[in-house]
């Protein structure tokens, strides 16, 4: 069934086709500049935060954060964690990211310690691995418990030595505390 129109209706409806998609206009370019800008930024509706995990390590990237492949004393290791401690602090980082993101500034011997850690546990748990599941995990390879007892107990019995400045003692004192973190105090 055919609908005839005069040519008046139909330059009536032209006209109204053509206001309606002149008034879309600037929301529709609106919303494309903004689509455009998140994907490349990798942010997520305009927040400005990533919603992934290239967009994670590209903000985390431009911190330099330190790599780490090793060990000579359990310094090194609470050294690293808090060096990125502060960087997801300052990024704002969302949890279900800081594992992977910690795990990829590992080299050399910790890399692959690392690999076989994630071989045995599978993708899946490491995928919805907490920040605090990978520091246990990372403390117990890193820094033993027997070294973690050893600097709590220090702490427990601090005393400041004779030939030790009040400023020297204070540096010693925070260093046990930073290790014991919730358990300062206790």
């Amino acid at each position: 069934m055919s609908v005839n129109k005069t040519p008046k209706e139909i330059a009536a409806l032209n006209a109204a086709v053509a206001q309606a998609v002149e008034a879309l206009m600037p929301e529709l370019r609106a919303r494309l500049f903004e689509e455009f800008r998140q994907e490349a930024s990798g942010s997520g509706f305009g927040s400005g935060t990533p919603v992934t995990i290239s967009g994670w390590l590209e903000k985390f990237g431009k911190q330099k954060p330190r790599s780490f492949s090793s060990t000579n004393t359990p310094v090194d290791a609470e050294n690293l964690i808090a060096h990125i401690e502060k960087i997801f602090e300052v990024l704002d980082c969302g949890d279900e990211f800081k594992a992977r993101l910690a795990g990829y500034k590992l080299e050399g011997d910790a890399l692959n310690w690392w690999k076989d850690y994630k071989q045995a546990k599978g993708d899946e748990f490491v995928l919805n691995m907490t920040w605090t599941d990978f520091r246990n995990v990372f403390f117990t390879q890193y820094f033993p418990l027997a070294e973690q007892q050893k600097f709590e107990r220090e702490y427990h019995t601090i005393r400041q030595d004779d030939s030790e400045t009040t400023n020297e003692f204070m540096k010693r004192f925070m260093r046990l505390a930073g290790f014991l973190g919730a358990k300062a105090g206790t």
